[in-house]
This record gives structure tokens, sequence and C-alpha cells, in this order.
């Protein structure tokens, strides 16, 4: 164990400074590593590792697992420079003498000090804590996976034989709600993030023969760019507007009890109230934007509306919101668009945001997509 402390210096492997292909493919195009890197750092709300790219950007692979795979690789050697968190662990064991609690009956009955030795109960301070055990445990599995480049396959199996004192588990999705976080190791917070998803990507292969990591773009993204919007204004607004999620309720007359027990919830994605003005904001992750309506003819996608407008009917006898904004915001696919009318005192836009684009650009949309336009007073006089 006290390897790990002697050689945690050497962890520091130097940075390799390739600069080939960085782009993740994806319905809404080519998304460079460093932005999907940040739009994780934002959804899971760990901003402190949005300037800790390291070698992130120098990845010459489009696969985010090699990403995660690096984020672990860095992340790691940095618990390994910093020292790796360790806990007391129960041990119980036959000792020569005594040492934390004397188990008497045991001792007593293998008949131990005649041989100068005892049976004891005591905590040991070690390494082999939940923490590290999930982080070393996906290393593995990394390491096993084929899609894996073999640079980051040398680093981890550097990592795991650092790791030696630290035991592989059988992952399961409830490890994850037992490790508790506080000051002296919160810096696993994210690694532990990266964890969870890996984990809860990594499904049987289709045809055998090992596993597989799920189609991240497929499966995962919708929810990344939701969460990564919701935390980006809680972040990046100032301090007078007030950001959140809510359900809204339904605004019902003489409603039966089926009316009360079968209509949906209307769960927001953004809600954003500041500077005079309030905005419904409700994020759509597709592969085209825009559907094929009538003659071929490019339509936004009429339920995405009717839903938006729903919620600001329901939420416009609220006391703020009763001339709130409505946004469709859209990955950008195969083009941009800026859809723009107001109906019934509500002004609604459908807008894209380009995922491509360098990240000062797209902080720059984010904003601009709360702040701009004239607040609800002005609106209230045209």
């Amino acid at each position: 164990m006290s390897s790990i402390r002697n050689m945690a210096e050497s962890a520091g492997a130097p940075v390799r400074s390739g600069t080939a292909s960085r782009l993740v493919s994806s319905g809404a195009g080519e998304i460079p590593i460093a932005n999907i890197y940040y739009l994780l750092c934002y959804a899971w709300d760990v901003l402190e590792e949005k300037d800790t790219l390291t070698d992130v950007d120098a990845l010459d692979s489009t696969d985010l697992l090699n990403l995660f795979a690096r984020v672990l690789v860095n992340g790691t050697r940095r618990l390994l420079r910093r020292g790796l968190d360790r806990g007391y662990l129960p041990r119980e064991d036959e000792i020569p003498g005594v040492r934390g609690k004397l188990l008497v009956t045991q001792t007593l009955r293998r008949n131990l000090l005649r041989h100068g030795r005892a049976a004891c109960a005591w905590d040991e301070l070690e390494y082999d804590t939940l923490p590290n055990r999930i982080l070393k445990t996906t290393l593995q599995r990394l390491h096993e996976a084929d899609e894996l480049d073999a640079f980051t396959r040398a680093d981890v199996h550097d990592l795991l034989r650092w790791l030696a004192p630290v035991r592989k588990i059988e992952l399961h999705a409830d490890d994850f709600r037992r490790v508790q976080l506080h000051r002296n190791n919160r810096i696993y917070g994210f690694l532990l993030h990266i964890c969870e998803f890996v984990h809860e990507h990594w499904l049987p292969a289709e045809y055998g023969g090992g596993r597989r990591f799920r189609d991240f773009v497929r499966d995962g993204l919708s929810t990344l760019f939701e969460n990564f919007v919701l935390n980006f204004y809680r972040h990046e607004l100032p301090a007078d507007w007030h950001v959140s999620a809510p359900v809204i309720q339904w605004q019902f007359a003489a409603a039966n009890a089926d009316a009360l027990a079968l209509m949906p919830r209307m769960e927001t994605d953004v809600c954003l109230c500041g500077a005079g003005r309030a905005i419904i904001l409700d994020t759509k992750f597709y592969a085209q934007a825009l559907k094929r309506g009538a003659y071929g003819t490019a339509k936004l996608p009429p339920a995405n509306l009717y839903q938006l407008f729903t919620y600001l009917r329901q939420r416009s006898c609220v006391s703020g919101w009763e001339q709130a904004d409505g946004v469709l915001l859209y990955p950008r696919t195969t083009r941009d668009f800026a859809v723009e009318f107001t109906t019934h005192g509500h002004r609604i836009r459908a807008l894209t945001l380009d995922l491509m684009q360098p990240w000062q650009k797209i902080h720059a949309t984010l904003m601009e997509v709360a702040v701009a336009g004239p607040p609800i007073t002005a609106l209230a006089n045209t």
C-alpha cells in the first residue's frame, strides 16, 4: 500500500501533443471533444473541472469512450499526486498480542492465549475504499475495451499497477449511491460521474463475445443537453435571475377523478425569470430538428410547439408569467433557423445552437437567448 504514496509523483506522465481529429459524430454534426467535455462539466455541476482539460483536446479519436478514459487517466494521476483517499475498514483476525477489540469467546475457544495470540477486531486505515474500488473497476473495464486506442490503453495499464492495493468489484448502480463525498474527497466527484456514466452505457454485445459501449449520442446526449442548458444558466446568469425546472400545475375547473389521475405532468426543462422577463425554455435534441411536412417541405415538429404553448398558457396564471416568452432550443443539424412570432401575448422563438463552434461562441449564444429582445413590460405596450 505504501507504494501508492511513494510512486505518486511519477504518475504525472508527459502530455501527448497530438493534433489529429478531435470531433465526435452525432446527429447534431461533428461536436468537438472539448465541447463535449464542457457539456459534461455543466450537466454534472462540476465546473471546477471545466478549466482542467489537460490533454483531452489532443485526442486523436472520435470515440467518446476514449474521451472518458482520458479524463479518468488525467483525474487518477491528479489523485495519485495528491494522495488517494483512505478510509477505516473493519478487520478481524488472529494476531500476536492484542489490537483493537479483544474477541474473548473466539480467543478462548481456539485456545490462542497459550500461543501468545488473540482473536481481535480493529479498524485499518487503507486505500481499499469504495470510491477507489469503483475507479479501479472502471479503469479495468476500459482497459479491456477493444475501442480504446493504444496510447490510452498503455496509460490505463500503468495506473492499474499503481492501484494494486485496491480490489476490483462487481459494479452495481447502488454502489454509486453509497459513496459519501465530503470536503476531503470531493475531488472524486467528477471522476465518479464518469465511472457511473460508463457503467450505465456498458451493455452486452449484440452478438455475444463480450460487452460494448452503448451509443452515447443516441442514448445519452439528449438528457446531457437538457441538464447542460439548465446548469449553464444557473451558473452564468447574474445573481438576480432565478433559474429552475418546475412542474407546472394544470389549471383545472371541475376536474373529475380520472382527470386528476391521468393527466400527464408538465415537467419543464428550464424556466428563467429576471431582468423584467420570464422565459420557458424547452430543449430538443434530434438528429433532424425539422420534419418533412406536406409536399416534402421542412417544418418544425408540431408537438414541440403545442407542448410549449400549453406550458405558457398554464403558467400564465402565476404572477410575473402572464406574458412569458417561450423558447425551443435545438442543436444545429442540417441548417440554422431562428423562428420568432408572438401569439396570445407570448413571444415564441425556435432557435438552433451550433455545438460545433468554439466554446466562447456557444457561451455567447446561450446568453443572448436569455437576454435578447424587449422585456415583458415593453411587449405589453406593443
